[in-house]
């Protein structure tokens, strides 16, 4: 069964200690197991663009869909045995230690075929041709009452143009499982862990040009009327690099806007008549 292991700071965050940092062997015992199919980490907040279409009007702003401590920071998707499989793989990911993780099943649809998965098996063997946003699809109470319309069209165009890499629907947050380990102890609850408006309902993975690209394709997504979309640029890392080191080096980068901003890529859109 597929899951999304979806990694966000909680209410009750600890320090980050980078000499601590084992997600190396984290991942490489996943692979070893084969139930790992992708995973990313993400920019922090600050780089996010948040798109709207409201009354046939494209609204961009910059930042996330929520200024609350579920902001997403990285995601796997792994394929286990079922829901146990997928805690004891949470609970020793190192954001347990000092965040928290949230485990989400994938919807099961009606008719899938036999071995159908969510990350297509060439994807690791595919070159990379532009840049990576991941496209948050969130529900929100703001959003057009008809406006959550069939995705199947945009599914289909975003194919076969080739900026759509992979994406699913997730189940509701009734269905989420959160997981932490504080002081040697893995703790587990049952969601919602809070009763929010605004929830992540699915994503998918773009490969674009640029920010405009993607805020051009995530405008013609159902959603972005009868919700939010949320676009977060990935944040690539070593995973068995030195984290004392990458934390450093990082420090000037993480709460600086590289993204162009809101305004400068609607412009850049505008002018390529997309």
């Amino acid at each position: 069964m597929e899951y999304a292991l979806l990694y966000a700071e909680g209410d009750d965050p600890q320090p980050y200690d980078p000499a601590q940092d084992d997600i190396g062997a984290w991942v490489d015992d996943l692979e070893a197991r084969g139930v790992s199919e992708y995973g990313e980490r993400l920019r922090p907040e600050v780089d996010a663009t948040t798109v709207r279409v409201r009354g046939g009007e494209l609204l961009v702003t910059d930042g996330p869909f929520s200024e609350a401590k579920e902001s997403i920071g990285g995601f796997d998707i792994i394929d286990v045995a079922d829901l146990d499989e997928a805690i004891e793989i949470a609970s020793r990911h190192p954001a347990a230690r000092f965040a928290r993780v949230e485990v989400r099943p994938f919807m099961q649809w009606p008719g899938a075929e036999p071995g159908a998965r969510v990350v297509p098996r060439d994807l690791a063997d595919r070159p990379v041709r532009g840049r990576r946003y991941l496209l948050l699809v969130i529900s929100s109470p703001t959003g057009e009452a008809d406006g959550d319309g069939d995705p199947e069209a945009w599914v289909s165009e975003m194919d076969a143009r080739g900026a759509r890499l992979f994406g699913d629907v997730l189940r509701p947050p009734a269905d989420a499982t959160y997981v932490r380990r504080r002081d040697g102890e893995v703790l587990v609850a049952d969601g919602p862990f809070v009763e929010a408006k605004e929830w992540v309902a699915g994503f998918d993975l773009l490969e674009v040009r640029d920010l405009a690209e993607a805020i051009e394709v995530a405008s013609k997504h159902p959603m972005a009327r009868g919700g939010v979309l949320e676009l977060r640029p990935l944040w690539p890392f070593d995973e068995h690099g030195d984290h004392v080191a990458r934390l450093e080096h990082e420090v000037e980068v993480r709460d600086v806007r590289l993204e162009p901003s809101a305004d400068e890529a609607l412009a850049a859109l505008a002018a390529a008549g997309r």
